[in-house]
Formats: C-alpha cells, structure tokens, sequence
C-alpha cells in the first residue's frame, strides 16, 4: 500500500493542492478521475482527490477525518456494474463502507472480527498520518503567502528590510493575514492594501480588515439569492 509521504513524492505537492473545485471529467485541467476499468484499483491519487472533494466525511454518516477511518465506495457496486467513475465513487467511513458491501445501506450489518479489527486500526493510523500531512503542507503553504503578503504590506509603505534583509511585522497583523488566507484570496488583500494607501490610511491595517470583511460579507449575500 503506498504512503502518503510516496504519494506526495510521485505527484508533487503543488499538484495536489492546485485546485479546490469540485472535480468534474470534463475539466482539462483537473485531475482525470474517471477510469474504465472497473476491476482496475482505485489509485492513490484518486482516492485522496475524492476525500478531498468530499471534505474528508463519509457520505453515509456524515463522520469526518481523523475521527473515522474513511474508503472510497461505490455508489452502485461493482457487482452491479458500476465503475471507478468520479460521478460513481463517494466517501465512506470504515463502518459504513464495510457494512455496506454490496447491498444497499439500509441492510448495514456490523462486524467483530478481529481480524477486521486489526486492519482497521492499521488503516486508521495510516489515515491520521495523511490528515495530518496534508495539514501540515497547508499550513507551509499558508505560512509562506503570509510572509508574501506582509512584506508585501511593507513595500508599499516604503519600509525597507532591516540589515539582513529580513521584513518585520507586528504579530497582530500576521496572525490576522495568516487566518484570512483562509478564505481570501492574497492578491484580494493586496488590491485592499493599494486601495488603503491610496486613501492614505497606512499607518494600519485597519481599513484592510474593514474591506476584507466587507467583500466576504457581500460574497456570502450573493451566494444566498
């Protein structure tokens, strides 16, 4: 079974983490999910693409990463048929999805075998290693365009690095653009950087934080008509 860390090796970590749509077969630029064959294996990268897409949840019970253990399923199972389509393959956790089988969810039956117990616990461990590796690439990622954009803050202040070229910030700000990176864009929260300065307000933040505000709050106003 191949790890994580093997996986983001093969792939690329820029690759996994380039998109946050939701995939669809038909997008060039997506990861191609749909395979043919469907007695091929799910490969590594799809499956983590479909956990991905689902939220890191099952499907079934709603129960999330790492409290679960979870596995891809097929929506119509594979002795009916059904193929390793993206539009056929969801999210299950462990319980769900070995219960499952090949009958319909409503006839669940639960196991004790120890020998299920085993491989569960051995798949759990693996799952918690990749929630927490792809937690930790986000948060690399998330460190780094907080830097871009505090300097970035800085530039267009007209304030230099110190002598070895190194940009200080106020921690206030950092953690403040490091937790709206979260939901905003960073070339947003520059193009609000050059509208503060352009009103002449750059002596803080503030009227960044008032724009940012703003422009999440009209997003989630036009999402609800």
């Amino acid at each position: 079974m191949t790890s994580f860390a093997e996986w983001v090796k093969m792939i690329g970590t820029d690759e996994c983490l380039s998109t946050r749509r939701p995939l669809t077969t038909s997008d060039p630029k997506e990861v191609r999910m749909a395979e043919s064959d469907s007695n091929r294996p799910i490969s590594v990268r799809t499956r983590f693409e479909i956990f991905k897409r689902d939220d890191f949840q099952c499907r079934y019970c709603g129960q999330r990463s790492p409290e679960v253990v979870l596995e891809i399923d097929h929506i119509v199972p594979r002795v009916e048929g059904g193929t390793n389509d993206v539009l056929n393959l969801i999210t299950s956790c462990w319980d769900c999805n070995r219960g499952k089988g090949g009958v319909p969810l409503a006839n669940v039956m639960t196991s004790e075998d120890p020998h299920d117990k085993a491989i569960e616990m051995m798949e759990r461990r693996r799952q918690l290693d990749e929630y927490n590796a792809i937690l930790e690439i986000e948060n690399t990622k998330r460190e780094e365009e907080m830097w871009e954009v505090a300097c970035f803050w800085n530039d267009i202040r007209c304030i230099a690095p110190d002598a070895n070229g190194f940009h200080t910030a106020l921690k206030k700000d950092l953690s403040w653009i490091k937790n709206t990176l979260k939901w905003c864009p960073k070339q947003k929260i520059k193009e609000f950087m050059e509208l503060s300065i352009g009103r002449g307000m750059k002596r803080d933040m503030r009227y960044v934080v008032v724009c940012c505000r703003t422009w999440r709050e009209e997003r989630f106003d036009r999402a609800a008509y």
